[in-house]
């Protein structure tokens, strides 16, 4: 299986990390491949966080830097929670506002035509 698996899902990009620790190690290469898909149309994307365990800063600043790269384009990024960490770490790093952040992949995407409201 590969670190990132990309899928498009009702016109929704979705990134799922394979990864139960995302690290420095794997922050460029999740950082390109969010820069092809921007430049590829990507205008929805799904970060899926779901598999991740552990997440360092440096992989967090990645997935911030993505979500400015597609707000700056008038674009939106929604992220699949981690699976143990996930509370912990949007409250710890204080992002709680900062990311549309949801329980399931499915949840993400279906808000994207729905406009539903992400949990807070």
């Amino acid at each position: 299986m590969e670190d990132f698996e990309k899928i498009y899902v009702d016109g929704v990009f979705v990134i799922e990390v394979n990864l139960n620790r995302s690290t420095i190690n794997e922050a460029i290469e999740f950082k390109k491949m969010v820069k092809e898909d921007i430049n590829s149309g990507c205008t929805k994307l799904v970060i899926d966080l779901s598999k991740c365990i552990y997440i360092d800063s440096a992989f967090f600043g990645a997935i911030i830097v993505a979500s400015k790269m597609l707000i700056d384009l008038g674009c939106k990024l929604k992220v699949v929670e981690p699976g143990i960490a996930g509370e912990y770490l949007f409250t710890y790093t204080n992002t709680v506002k900062v990311f549309d952040k949801y329980k399931t992949r499915e949840e993400a995407i279906k808000s994207f035509e729905e406009d539903i409201q992400p949990e807070s």
